[in-house]
C-alpha cells in the first residue's frame, strides 16, 4: 500500500500532465501555430474545411479545390486562416507536346509549340507559345484540326470549352486569324479552315501554313 507521500506525488504528477496536455491544445497557452492540411470541402462564405477544421481563406487563395494541400494557421485567440494551396511542382515548367499528323513545331520560326501551368492571382491558367505548322490533305485540315498527339493531363484541362483567337499566315488564307478551342477532353482544335479552291466571298480559301500560339492562355479553374 502506497504511503500518503507517494499518493500525493502521483496525484501531483497526474495533475501536471493533464495541465501540460491542456496547454498543448489551447492556443491561448501555446500561442499561434501552423500546419499542413488537405481541403475536404469548399463553402461559398470564403471558408474551406481542411482536416475537419473550418478555415477562412485569404483573398489570394482563389478557386479552392477539394484535395488542395494548404497551409493553415491558428492565432493565439483560436482563429483559423489558410494562406493558400501549396505548389504541385508543375507550374512554370514549359512542356513540348508531341503533335498529331498534319502539324509541326516552329511554324513561321515562332518556336516550338509548348505549354505550361501558371498561377496568376490564385487562379490556374494554361499558357501556350510557339508556332504551329499546318499541312493539309486534299485541301482539308488533318485530324479534324486536333493538333495534339495526346491529350494534356486531366489536371490541366478546362471544365468547359475555352475558345481563343490565334493569328495565322496571310498566305493562302483570306483570314488573318483562326479559332482555337481548348476542350475539356484535353485536346486543342484549330477551327476555321476551308476546303474551297475558289477564293470568293462565299467560298474563301483559308488554309494558312502556320498559326501562332504565342500569348494564348485560358483558365482551367
Amino acid at each position: 500500500m502506497k504511503s500518503s507521500h507517494a499518493t500525493t506525488r502521483d496525484l501531483a504528477y497526474a495533475v501536471a500532465q493533464r495541465a501540460k496536455r491542456a496547454g498543448e491544445q489551447a492556443p491561448t497557452v501555446r500561442g499561434g501555430d501552423w500546419r499542413l492540411a488537405t481541403v475536404s470541402a469548399v463553402a461559398a462564405d470564403g471558408t474551406v474545411t481542411a482536416d475537419g477544421i473550418k478555415v477562412r481563406r485569404m483573398e489570394t487563395y482563389q478557386n479552392p479545390l477539394v484535395g488542395d494541400v494548404v497551409v493553415v494557421g491558428q492565432s493565439s485567440s483560436g482563429n483559423w486562416i489558410t494562406y493558400g494551396r501549396l505548389s504541385a511542382g508543375t507550374e512554370t515548367a514549359w512542356v513540348k507536346p508531341t503533335l498529331a499528323t498534319g502539324f509541326t513545331h516552329d511554324g513561321n520560326t515562332n518556336g516550338d509549340v509548348m505549354y505550361r501551368l501558371a498561377i496568376i492571382a490564385g487562379t490556374r491558367f494554361m499558357q501556350w507559345r510557339g508556332g504551329l505548322g499546318i499541312t493539309y490533305a486534299s485541301n482539308a485540315i488533318q485530324n479534324s484540326g486536333d493538333f495534339l498527339g495526346a491529350a494534356v493531363a486531366a489536371a490541366l484541362r478546362p471544365p468547359s470549352t475555352r475558345s481563343l483567337t490565334a493569328a495565322c499566315s496571310a498566305s493562302t488564307s483570306s483570314s488573318l486569324s483562326l479559332k482555337i478551342d481548348a476542350r475539356p477532353d484535353g485536346q486543342m482544335r484549330v477551327i476555321g479552315t476551308t476546303t474551297s479552291t475558289t477564293d470568293a466571298y462565299t467560298t474563301p480559301i483559308i488554309r494558312p501554313p502556320w498559326v501562332s500560339l504565342n500569348g494564348l492562355q485560358y483558365t482551367i479553374d
